[in-house]
């Protein structure tokens, strides 16, 4: 386990390789770097092996490798230590290789999770609406759902993590909708619990969390309102409450120039919106490495301090 890599150690184990850079080294050879992870952390590594920059650089996107070679002390202190990897040789794993430990695990309880969000279905007044969210968790989808992480690296990014992203985002937006008042919470629920279905099929729950084609083609707020629609079709929900559930899932983002393809206009949609923001940036603080309390952070484009108080 990456955690357990002490400086002047050899190393030969399966690990997801984040490749970061491919280039030409200062004697005319070639070299990659970048991160090397499993579920106990994650750690530089550099290769200057022509074998083995040629296989990483055939990778598209975070993918498992066996990795054999050395710890060494960094050449520049990371934001994570000052440790790195220096890889002699990369190999493509065998089918009997174990890559459990490559798929990271949040510090949460998936099943109360799972009973959290049930009991925010069954609080829907809404027949029509409280019927949509109970058929689409529900079945295969619903299972997919549970194991999903919420995002390949940003925030969430565990098995899991799209349960809790989901449910999370939800309470802080009821908590919110009933301070502010005049809200319709039924709407305000089913933006929070919809917001981000479509990850389902946006990426995968596999090693490295890979983007899906429909991901990379439709992007997980297309796919989540053509779900909804599909799923509401034949249910008759209001004309107008329909138009205001798609218009929160749409503008879920916040604005256009962060990805919504219209900004939000209604109590419900802000409400989601910043639910869900605050939620991903409070996440940042739970997945914290290393021992210096003042980390960059590349979501927020800042530094965050973890010190706990």
């Amino acid at each position: 386990m990456i955690k357990d890599f002490k400086a002047g150690g050899k190393i030969c184990q399966a690990l997801l390789v984040r490749v970061q850079k491919i280039g030409a080294s200062s004697n005319g050879g070639v070299f990659a770097r970048g991160l090397l992870e499993d579920n106990s952390g994650k750690i530089p590594f550099i290769c200057f092996k022509e074998v083995g920059v040629d296989r990483l650089r055939e990778a598209e996107g975070p993918m498992p490798f066996m990795i054999a070679g050395s710890v060494d002390v960094g050449k520049f202190q990371s934001e994570i230590n000052n440790l790195q990897v220096v890889v002699q040789r990369v190999s493509n794993l065998m089918p009997e290789d174990d890559v459990s430990n490559l798929l990271p695990r949040g510090n949460f309880d998936i099943e109360e999770y799972k009973v959290r969000l049930a009991n925010l279905i069954k609080s829907v007044r809404v027949p029509s609406i409280r019927t949509l969210l109970e058929n689409i968790f529900s079945g295969d989808f619903y299972e997919k759902f549970a194991a999903n992480p919420a995002g390949m690296r940003m925030h969430h990014a565990y098995i899991g993590g799209l349960l809790q992203h989901t449910v999370d985002v939800t309470s802080l937006a009821l908590a919110m909708a009933v301070q502010i008042g005049d809200v319709d919470k039924d709407l305000v629920i089913a933006g929070g619990l919809l917001h981000d279905i479509g990850k389902v099929r946006e990426m995968s729950s596999q090693v490295g969390f890979p983007y899906t084609d429909d991901g990379r083609f439709l992007g997980h707020i297309t796919i989540t309102v053509m779900m909804v629609r599909d799923a509401a079709a034949k249910l008759g929900i209001p004309e107008v409450k329909m138009q205001r559930l798609e218009h929160i899932l749409i503008s879920h983002h916040g604005d256009t120039d962060k990805g919504s393809p219209i900004a939000c206009s209604t109590k419900e949609a802000f409400i989601v919106h910043y639910a869900d923001e605050l939620n991903a940036i409070m996440n940042q603080f739970a997945t914290h490495e290393g021992k210096n309390p003042w980390e960059y952070n590349r979501m927020t484009s800042r530094f965050l301090h973890h010190e706990k108080p």
